[in-house]
């Protein structure tokens, strides 16, 4: 039993450091920092030698996500190069004057109409009459819509020679035919049929030329009026998932290219684009990535559409698949991208969670009380 050696007032088995009746300090008490007592505390060695804490391993999608990071500064930085070089020769003004308005777009369409011009000679491969019956209608609306653009009073440039208007049954068209959105998925079309069309000759040149043409202008006018929206409908699916959709199309696109049959000596192997229904699955993903780029996520589809585009992607690889050749292979990578961006986007949309940012501030605020 300890007791006071001033007063002898007892603590019994209680640790003291002044005694309570005279206030006086036992001596041979330790403080909290010296380890006595019943008080563990003074075991721990709080030095930079001593034990300390460790952040726990990330988990295997951080590791997955920092690498596609590490991955997309080179290639981004390659893309922006190739770009500049592009937009040098787009934008300038000598190329511009000698155009109608100085649209690109008209240029573009301009191209498409050479390529299916030029698939009517019987040895060069077009893109088949259903799809010229489809692209042929589709770009005279563009032409129309573009005209009535670049022919207002207040889109032409001082000094130019005035553009002709158009007739008063195509400048009343329904609204809902002036949408700038048809515009751009026609220029969606033409740089998937670009793609598909590589390899197969002079004609593929003039395909790529209308989809850079079309895409750069079509691109920059849907990208830079995303802009105001991106904060508005950036939804539940977070700020990265665009990236796993972007990495996902692009590993897709290449598998296209790759042979997907096995080939002989009398038959040569097929490639992705040589399949069935090839232009809606490269579409379907093209789509998928541009409109997740633009609202940073996949926002702004409907998740009934996000499943149904889901649903038809691996539902064409099933039909397609073949265990002989690579493409199937390389194309199951880059879809299962697809697929899980989809499946997050979906379960953040069902649990009723923000994007990451949001439910990083939330943790903030609940750590703050």
């Amino acid at each position: 039993m300890n007791s006071c050696p001033s007063c002898g007032h007892p603590f019994g088995n209680e640790v003291q450091y002044f005694c309570p009746e005279c206030g006086q300090e036992v001596p041979g008490s330790q403080s909290y920092g010296d380890g006595g007592g019943e008080y563990g505390g003074g075991e721990y060695d709080y030095s930079a030698d001593g034990a300390s804490w460790e952040p726990p391993p990330p988990s295997p999608l951080a590791r997955m996500e920092e690498l596609l990071s590490k991955v997309s500064v080179p290639v981004l930085a390659v893309v922006g190069q190739v770009g500049a070089a592009f937009r040098n020769v787009l934008d300038d003004p000598r190329l511009r004057s000698h155009l109608p308005g100085g649209s690109l777009t008209l240029l573009g369409l301009g191209l498409v109409a050479l390529a299916l011009l030029l698939s009517v000679i019987p040895f060069v491969q077009g893109i088949g009459f259903l799809g010229s019956m489809v692209v042929l209608p589709w770009a005279l609306l563009v032409a129309v819509n573009e005209w009535r653009l670049i022919s207002a009073p207040e889109a032409q440039e001082p000094g130019s020679p005035p553009l002709r208007p158009l007739p008063p049954a195509l400048a009343s068209l329904p609204r809902d035919l002036r949408h700038p959105g048809i515009a751009q998925t026609f220029a969606l079309l033409t740089c998937t049929y670009a793609v598909l069309m590589l390899g197969l000759g002079p004609i593929s040149l003039v395909w790529v030329l209308a989809g850079t043409v079309l895409g750069y202008d079509q691109g920059w006018r849907y990208f830079a009026a995303g802009g105001e929206e991106t904060d508005g409908m950036e939804g539940n699916s977070g700020p990265r998932l665009h990236r796993w959709v972007v990495a996902g199309t692009v590993l897709c696109t290449f598998a296209l290219l790759l042979p997907w049959t096995r080939g002989t000596m009398q038959v040569p192997a097929l490639s992705g684009g040589d399949m069935w229904l090839s232009t809606h699955s490269l579409f379907t993903l093209l789509l998928l990535a541009c409109s997740g780029v633009r609202h940073r996520g996949l926002s702004a589809f409907h998740p009934l559409l996000l499943i149904l585009a889901a649903v038809w992607l691996m539902m064409w690889l099933v039909l397609n698949m073949s265990v002989y050749a690579p493409g199937p292979w390389f194309f199951l990578l880059g879809l299962l991208a697809v697929e899980a961006a989809i499946v997050r986007h979906l379960m953040l949309l069902r649990g009723g969670g923000g994007t990451v940012e949001q439910q990083d501030a939330a943790s903030d605020l609940d750590l703050q009380g």
